[in-house]
C-alpha cells in the first residue's frame, strides 16, 4: 500500500482554508489515584444520564496488558461498547469507554448535538487521555465512525498513544461530496437547521439499541467533520511516531465513504505508522455500518469484534479467525 505524501492536498482543501484548530494543553494525571480521581470526575458529568450509558471504567483482574480507550460511534452511547469492553477487561486490558459530549441522554430524541462545537470535542479528548496516562500503562485508541475521529484526533496529539484502530472513521458521510463537506465545515451557517433521521421512512421507531438517537440535528455532526478535515489538510499533523494504525473497513457499511476513509487513514496515518494496514471484514457476514453493537441488527457477535480490535491493534489473531478476508491487508512497515 503506497501512502499519499503529506503534501498532496486537494484543490478545494487548499481554496477553503479552515480557521487554527483549537489547543488544549496536556494535564495527564501522574499515577494510578490521580487517574482514578480524574475519571471521577469524568463521571460526575453523568448526573442525570442514564445507567446503560454513562462514562465506564473497566479493570483487569491483573496487571493490565495496556489501557484502551475505545470512543463510541455517533448518537451511539458507551453501551455500544460494554460488552465488548467487558470481554477485553477478561483479557487483561484495562477498558475506558467515554461518553462523548450530548450522547447518551435519556431523551433518545434531545436537539442538544447542535451544542457540540469542536472545542469541547478537543477538551474532552484530552481529558480522557490525561486518565489514561496516569495509569502508567501502554495507552492506545480506538474508535468507530466519530468515535474513530476522536481516537484519531487523540492519537496525532497526544505522544501517549502508541497504537490506533479506527473503524469506519466520519471523514464524509455516504452521498456526500468531499467539496461539500469542507464547504459545511468551513462555513457551518450555511448547514440546514434540520434534524435528519437515520431512517426518515421509520423516524422514531427505528430498531435498535434503545439508547441510540434515532436522527441528529444535522449541525451536530459539523465539530467532528472539522476535526477530520483538520487531520487530513495537515492543520493538525500527528506529532510523533505510533507503532501501529490500522483502519477497519466493513464492505456492508453504507453510512460513511469508505473512499474517503481510505483515503484519510493513508495520508494522514501511514507516514507517521512504523506499521500500518487495513482490516477488510468478510463481506459475506453482511455487517451493517454499527457492527459492534449487540442491540443493533447485522452485528458481529463480542467474540468476533473483540477479535477483529486485537488483530488490529496487533495482539490477536490476524484474520481474527476468519471474520477478515485475509491477514491485515498491506500491513508494511509504513514508507
Amino acid at each position: 500500500m503506497t501512502a499519499i505524501q503529506p503534501g498532496d492536498t486537494a484543490w478545494f482543501r487548499r481554496r477553503l482554508r479552515l480557521g487554527p484548530p483549537p489547543r488544549r494543553t496536556p494535564h495527564p494525571a501522574v499515577d494510578r489515584a490521580s487517574a482514578l480521581a480524574r475519571f471521577d470526575e469524568l463521571a460526575a458529568l453523568d448526573d442525570g444520564i442514564p445507567e446503560a450509558t454513562r462514562s465506564r471504567l473497566f479493570e483487569p483482574d491483573r496487571a493490565a496488558i495496556a489501557t484502551l480507550v475505545i470512543w463510541h460511534g455517533f448518537t451511539n452511547a458507551p453501551s455500544q461498547f460494554t460488552a465488548i469492553a467487558e470481554r477485553l477487561r477478561t483479557l487483561g486490558y484495562r477498558v475506558l469507554v467515554p461518553r462523548m459530549p450530548y450522547h447518551g441522554e435519556a431523551d433518545t430524541l434531545t436537539r442538544n448535538l447542535a451544542k457540540l462545537t469542536p472545542e469541547v470535542l478537543v477538551d474532552h479528548v484530552g481529558t480522557c487521555v490525561d486518565i489514561a496516562a496516569g495509569f502508567g500503562d501502554a495507552v492506545w485508541a480506538i474508535g468507530l465512525s466519530a468515535g474513530a475521529t476522536m481516537a484519531g484526533w487523540a492519537a496525532a496529539t497526544r505522544p501517549e498513544v502508541a497504537r490506533l484502530v479506527v473503524a469506519a472513521p466520519l471523514v464524509a458521510p455516504v452521498g456526500f461530496p468531499e467539496p461539500l463537506v469542507r464547504l459545511f465545515v468551513k462555513s457551518p451557517r450555511i448547514v440546514p437547521g434540520i434534524y435528519w433521521w437515520w431512517d426518515p421512512r421509520v423516524k422514531a421507531k427505528i430498531t435498535g439499541s434503545p439508547h441510540a438517537y434515532p436522527g441528529f440535528p444535522l449541525r451536530g455532526i459539523m465539530p467532528f467533520l472539522h476535526l477530520s478535515e483538520w487531520l487530513y489538510d495537515g492543520s493538525v499533523a500527528v506529532g510523533h511516531e505510533l507503532e501501529r494504525t490500522v483502519l477497519v473497513t466493513n464492505p456492508g457499511d453504507f453510512a460513511i465513504r469508505k473512499d474517503v476513509a481510505r483515503s484519510f487513514a493513508e495520508r494522514v496515518f501511514a507516514p507517521a505508522s512504523t506499521r500500518f494496514g487495513e482490516a477488510l471484514v468478510d463481506p459475506e457476514l453482511k455487517w451493517m455500518h454499527d457492527f459492534v453493537d449487540p442491540l443493533s441488527p447485522s452485528t458481529g457477535t463480542t467474540e468476533q469484534v473483540t477479535a477483529v480490535l486485537l488483530a488490529g491493534l496487533g495482539t490477536g489473531e490476524p484474520t481474527a479467525t476468519g471474520v477478515l478476508v485475509e491477514p491485515l491487508v498491506g500491513e508494511q512497515p509504513a514508507s
